[in-house]
């Protein structure tokens, strides 16, 4: 009784697995497409970070195969190779090959340029590295096309969308390492004040850098507000419950969820966070669920083009039929050799379960007395979204060209610098662009180079010569009650072109 318990809790349906797999190629491919409007600013030479400047203040920068190239075609190639890739996975091609390779180009591309990574980043290569351990290709895929492995499954249940869990180290790791995410987001929104006060809803709707126009409209509704800060730390501090349940009420939990990052879509411009979330959160949704979506989509396709054929009976069976993956029919290999290949991925499981658990337990910081005393886990690495608290604050920047004989330009915007006070400023063009913004504050040697960046782009905009450029950063305190105090204006740097 407690195995299949244990199972039915980390196992997970296929057809879960083939929508994992889907959401994390279309994320790979939205992101590649994202990032390439900016692809000369953030990878290249010419831009905001050149090679050299890499090594000096990242040197994992070393290891990206994006860093050996500081030329535009070159990650024009590179973004062109992760995109077949990302597709290879979206439609199930080659799909451990293509899910591997596709982590080690993110992995590149993320150390060619780390200053526009947030934490959804890091979310996203992590659970590419776990999915080469899945078997994600199982379902809706190219891969599942003719595979003599299956031929015991094309009877009437297979047919009707029963299929059994799979139950594994790599899913039982996948599971957990979700799970930690949230809960570890949960123990440092304990140390602020405004989650459980009921007010930090009201002060991430108020940063105009990040709030979609529902957040805007939202935020207006201070007792919906509320009622949404207290149900999402509710959300993330109950998160063991996508474990211990199963059936309707793992459904339930998840539903919830989802509805939960669905409206942080609709509200807050954060990046690829909700969709990464999403992608996430699929995976605990059980087989009752797949099963009626696929009855739905059986019957949109019944109404298109009329089946010829009677359909098998739809009715599953109950409990899990198989907790691996069936063993190849037909293989060339040798009984011996295929018995020792799966020794050793059992063993590579393992030790993936392992490092996971080991993680969580870092990020819970329930292994401390495991680490030196001077040792913590970097903020980088930690899911710190809101938490402890939201900014109290909101800023933006502005970074004008001061043109001889000549109106000033708005680099951002590429057009005349608009006067008057408070400066027009700007988050940035999107949420990679504001990440780096926000990191100048942090660097002198980042902002200079940023400021020279600025002067080429300027010279371009004008069409003639720049003298300067200014870069500032006017912040305002938010107020939920009451006047906010005036917004304070600093220069960020300043440098003659």
């Amino acid at each position: 009784m407690i195995r299949p318990a244990l199972e039915r809790r980390v196992g997970i349906d296929e057809r879960a697995l083939a929508a994992f797999r889907i959401a994390l190629g279309a994320l790979l491919l939205f992101d590649l497409c994202h990032r390439a409007r900016s692809l000369a600013a953030f990878y290249t030479d010419d831009g905001v970070l050149p090679r050299a400047h890499l090594l000096e203040q990242y040197p994992l920068g070393r290891y990206s195969v994006h860093a050996l190239s500081g030329e535009p075609w070159a990650q024009i190639v590179l973004f062109g190779c992760s995109a077949i890739l990302a597709i290879a996975l979206l439609v199930g091609y080659r799909t451990r090959t293509a899910t591997a390779l596709s982590a080690l180009l993110l992995f590149s591309l993320h150390f060619r340029n780390p200053f526009v990574l947030n934490g959804a980043d890091r979310l996203l290569r992590e659970l590419l590295v776990l999915a080469v351990f899945l078997p994600l290709g199982d379902r809706w895929a190219v891969d599942a096309r003719g595979r003599a492995d299956r031929a015991d499954r094309n009877d009437a249940a297979a047919r009707a969308g029963c299929d059994a869990l799979i139950a594994t180290p790599a899913t039982a790791a996948i599971l957990v390492h979700v799970v930690v995410l949230f809960v570890s987001n949960a123990v440092l929104k304990t140390e602020g004040s405004t989650w459980y006060g009921g007010d930090a809803l009201g002060y991430a709707l108020r940063q105009d850098g990040l709030t979609l126009p529902l957040g805007e409209a939202l935020a207006n509704y201070p007792l919906a507000l509320t009622a949404g800060t207290y149900a999402w730390a509710g959300l993330v501090t109950g998160a063991p419950l996508l474990l211990l349940l199963t059936g309707r009420l793992r459904t339930a939990y998840a539903a919830a969820v989802l509805a939960a990052v669905s409206g942080m879509a609709v509200s807050l411009a954060v990046g690829l966070f909700p969709a990464v979330l999403f992608a996430a959160v699929l995976l605990f949704l059980p087989p009752g669920v797949w099963d009626a979506l696929e009855r739905v989509a059986a019957g949109a396709v019944d109404r298109v083009a009329p089946p010829s054929l009677e359909r098998a009976p739809t009715t599953c069976r109950s409990g899990i039929d198989r907790v691996t993956p069936p063993r190849s029919v037909g293989s060339p290999l040798p009984s011996a050799v295929r018995d020792r290949i799966g020794r050793y991925r059992s063993v590579a499981l393992v030790g993936v379960l392992a490092v996971v658990l080991l993680w969580s337990g870092l990020l819970l910081g329930a292994t401390a007395d495991l680490e030196p005393a001077d040792s913590r886990v970097p903020d980088d690495y930690q899911w710190t979204m809101f938490a402890p608290d939201p900014s109290t604050t909101d800023g933006g920047f502005a970074a004008v060209g001061h043109v001889d004989e000549g109106a000033d330009v708005d680099v951002f915007r590429s057009t005349a610098a608009r006067t008057g006070h408070p400066p027009a400023v700007d988050a940035g063009p999107d949420f990679r662009w504001r990440k780096y913004l926000y990191s100048l504050l942090e660097d002198d040697a980042r902002a200079d180079r940023f400021a020279g960046y600025v002067c080429e782009r300027a010279s371009a905009t004008s069409g003639g010569p720049v003298e300067s450029v200014t870069v500032t950063y006017t912040e305002r305190r938010i107020a939920l009650g009451g006047e906010a105090p005036p917004p304070e204006t600093t220069t960020v740097v300043e440098r003659s072109c």
